[in-house]
């Protein structure tokens, strides 16, 4: 079993490289591969806006693609953009066989537009190209919705803090695209939801268990 270092605590709102310090105060010094799996991934969203590099996110706001005959925008004689109207898109939060994804949509006309297809200079589109393939997953965390059910299971502390900082991230980066860009609407399966939904079936397991020790006559409360 795990010991844990009695100096080792976690601050009231940690980052991740507090969280995975702490993990590694319970792990005798190592991160397990599933932890690290998920932490890694969760450790390149949370720098988007840090690395400068280019991704999904910055594509989106980069005014350089926006339609701006749509928009009502212009480029001055200094190069600057002006913008009077913002891109519409909306946003899904969805959770699938690889994990938690954040996916943008761009609105043709008043609704999103379901297409992977790459779309140029389209006069219904806010976008001068949409390339699904590199603007619409902002974000996954790989595997999150296993490691949920494994906190559950036999989790620690640590990778409780994990899931709420992924939480966080995707927070800040919905923040961000709602004063950057015209968001409609957010729709899906929030990361915080799918936690409690994991939560109220353990409780619901663990009741079962203790109903079942009943039946058979021993005492739930015994030491």
């Amino acid at each position: 079993m795990a010991r844990v270092n009695n100096k080792a605590k976690l601050p009231d709102n940690p980052s991740l490289k507090d969280i995975n310090w702490y993990k590694k105060q319970l792990n005798w010094g190592e991160l397990p591969p599933f932890y690290h799996l998920v932490a890694s991934s969760v450790s390149e969203s949370d720098g988007l806006f840090q690395h400068g590099f280019d991704n999904a996110v910055t594509r989106l706001v980069d005014k350089r693609n926006w339609n701006l005959e749509l928009l009502d925008g212009y480029e001055d004689d200094n190069g600057t953009i002006h913008c009077e109207n913002k891109p519409r898109i909306a946003i899904h939060q969805v959770f699938t066989d690889r994990g938690f994804e954040l996916w943008a949509t761009p609105y043709a006309k008043d609704k999103p537009l379901e297409s992977d297809f790459l779309i140029k200079d389209n006069k219904f589109i806010e976008f001068k190209t949409w390339d699904p393939h590199s603007m619409k997953n902002l974000l996954r965390f790989n595997q999150l919705h296993k490691f949920i059910a494994f906190y559950f299971e036999r989790g620690d502390l640590a990778d409780k803090a994990l899931i709420l900082h992924s939480h966080k991230v995707v927070h800040k980066i919905i923040a961000y695209l709602k004063k950057e860009m015209n968001v409609i609407k957010v729709k899906g399966v929030s990361i915080k939801e799918f936690y409690q939904l994991c939560e109220k079936d353990s409780r619901v397991c663990s009741d079962e268990i203790d109903l079942a020790k009943i039946m058979i006559g021993l005492d739930c409360n015994k030491e």
